[in-house]
């Protein structure tokens, strides 16, 4: 919460200097040690020689053709991102091009993937994002990335629903392999309720335009006179947060078409799994791969500490793929595995190429200023 309180040009408390304390540092080498083990356990268990044969049969053609699924996917990340951000002013004359979104989108997704703990740390880059790609004040932004937040949970208990409704046959089959009983389908069921519930509390408490004002008043009895002049210079900021979120409660049905666009980004990251399930020749359904996709999803997520649910995740496909009777399920497993973390290292590539070319490529927008008239700079950005 501390970025609440600060606008993107505030500087923080003198002195102040974030250090990674003794457990952040034991938390990141367990998430380590967690995905080294899960890893080890997914690959010990493969014929080396015939996963090398598998990959070499798809083809580089082929190969270049499975990023398109993730691609998809951040197209509607960026372009649900580009209306929620907009939603939040909507009398403002400030708009970003969507390109700007969606280098945004890839910058954010790589540092999720690539790093302990990554999705916390993408949301700050994407506080500080906003504010030098698109123009998007301190304020505005907070209430945006709070609101598409809920909109992403929401989506994901959307993608549950339907992974229910096409697999819960298929849970029902590998639960008694994976969990050695047939509870599996009912647990994803209290999983998808509760990622709803978390939704509807977010969205509600944002809507309500009083969340900010509460931390306000929260922060306000903190010990200290230098903590409170420094909350009360930024009052004002606060304040602002939540008109920019009652904005959004008035528009609730162009909220709802960016919810399906997050859902889109859903069933396109698990479309992704078929389809490199079919180029390796597994003879495996989308209801098959929805049932067992949406679990793993929910496992990488708790295993946040671990960078892309490194080996956790990896383990999990192996154990689906054995437990839905995929023949020479752990060197086809691996294989897909492999092929889906190669792909990951293109899109982290391509997403911090464009996060440190962007710093350089795009000209900070400025902030608009009342009164002044909206003009379209060079770059694409609309400005005041």
């Amino acid at each position: 919460m501390t970025f609440l309180a600060r606008d993107a040009h505030d500087e923080p408390l003198p002195g102040a200097r974030a250090r990674p304390g003794a457990g952040a540092v034991a938390l990141r080498w367990l998430g380590v040690a967690v995905a080294g083990a899960a890893l080890w356990s997914t690959l010990r268990g493969a014929d080396l020689p015939s996963v090398a044969a598998l990959i070499a049969s798809v083809g580089a053609p082929m190969m270049a053709l499975a990023l398109v699924p993730n691609l998809v996917a951040r197209l509607f990340q960026a372009e649900a991102s580009r209306r929620v951000f907009d939603l939040c002013n909507p009398a403002s004359g400030q708009r970003a091009p969507f390109s700007r979104y969606l280098a945004l989108t890839l910058s954010t997704e790589a540092i999720t993937m690539s790093v302990p703990a990554g999705a916390a740390l993408s949301e700050s880059v994407t506080f500080y994002l906003l504010h030098r790609w698109c123009g998007i004040p301190g304020p505005q932004g907070v209430a945006g990335i709070a609101a598409r937040r809920a909109l992403i949970v929401l989506a994901n208990a959307a993608y549950v629903a339907i992974a229910l409704a096409l697999g819960f046959g298929h849970l029902e089959r590998a639960s008694r392999p994976l969990i050695g009983g047939p509870g599996l389908p009912w647990l994803v069921v209290l999983s998808g309720l509760g990622l709803l519930a978390v939704a509807l509390a977010l969205g509600g408490a944002l809507l309500s335009g009083t969340v900010a004002s509460r931390v306000f008043a929260w922060l306000k009895r903190l010990p200290g006179q230098r903590v409170k002049a420094y909350i009360d210079a930024r009052a004002a900021a606060f304040s602002a947060t939540d008109r920019h979120a009652a904005a959004l409660g008035e528009r609730r049905a162009a909220l709802a078409a960016a919810a399906l666009l997050l859902l889109g980004m859903w069933l396109a990251e698990g479309a992704e799994t078929y389809f490199f399930l079919r180029l390796l020749g597994v003879d495996v359904s989308l209801s098959e791969v929805f049932s067992f996709e949406v679990v793993l999803a929910l496992l990488r997520a708790a295993a946040f500490m671990v960078p892309a649910g490194l080996g956790v995740q990896d383990a999990g496909y192996v154990a689906f793929l054995t437990a839905l009777g995929v023949p020479a399920a752990a060197t086809v497993g691996a294989a897909f595995v492999l092929i889906k973390r190669a792909k990951e290292l293109v899109w982290i590539a391509l997403g911090l190429l464009v996060f440190f070319g962007g710093r350089a490529a795009f000209r900070p927008a400025p902030a608009p200023m009342a009164g002044s008239k909206a003009t379209r700079g060079r770059d694409g950005v609309v400005t005041r």
